[in-house]
């Protein structure tokens, strides 16, 4: 990984301790609140709801940088978990982990679904080739606003995004993002410095900063 590559990965995940949801609720913790959820109690569907409702609504907004369409979303997301959740079976033993990892793919399949509905929005994606959540505030070290980041990830290839957002915003490792997105650990590497490549090339104009201050 380039330096400047590694630098925008840092930026992605400005907190070295993020407060990620698949580490605070422990897999017992988990297990009991997914059966409660599967015989549909009113409570434990409100905690499913409060716990991932604000991450999902995130990951979509990055993607689709359209606050009311990611609303709809993210009511989409749960309409769909609530009709999956009876049938839901975790295999292993991190209940918390893998109850993340389904919600988020059902994220990023409303997603594509989304984009395919809209293929004649403004920014297209790159070739693979080749809070709001819009904080205005610049980062101390990198030099890079929020919007900048924001903007430059609209500019990946879609598995580029889901990538980098979950590697470096939700803090899954690159084999859970593999099993995730039925890929190789391998690929899920390559996607994530293609990705961080594309952006140190997009930003590099603020990028090349950080090379004057070291």
């Amino acid at each position: 990984m380039s330096k400047n590559s590694f630098m925008l990965a840092q930026a992605l995940a400005p907190d070295s301790s993020p407060n990620l949801l698949h580490q605070l609720l422990p897999p017992a913790e988990a297990r009991e609140l997914l059966r409660r959820a599967q015989l549909y109690e009113d409570g434990a569907l409100t905690r499913l709801y409060t716990l991932f409702s604000d991450r999902v609504f995130r990951f979509i907004y990055y993607r689709i940088q359209d606050r009311a369409r990611a609303e709809d979303l993210t009511n989409e997301v749960f309409v769909r978990m609530l009709e999956g959740l009876e049938k839901f079976r975790p295999h292993g033993e991190d209940t918390s982990l893998i109850l993340t990892g389904w919600i988020f793919t059902i994220a990023r399949n409303m997603i594509i679904d989304d984009y395919r509905r809209q293929k004649n929005r403004a920014a297209e994606p790159l070739p693979e080739d080749d809070a709001d959540l819009v904080d205005e505030t610049f980062d101390l070290d990198l030099h890079l606003t929020r919007a900048d980041l924001q903007s430059a990830l609209g500019q990946l290839t879609e598995e580029q995004q889901t990538v980098l957002l979950l590697r470096f915003e939700e803090g899954f490792t690159s084999a859970q993002i593999a099993k995730m997105m039925g890929k190789t650990e391998m690929a899920i590497k390559a996607l994530q410095r293609r990705g961080l490549a594309t952006m140190a090339r997009l930003l590099g104009g603020k990028t090349a900063r950080l090379m004057e201050n070291d």
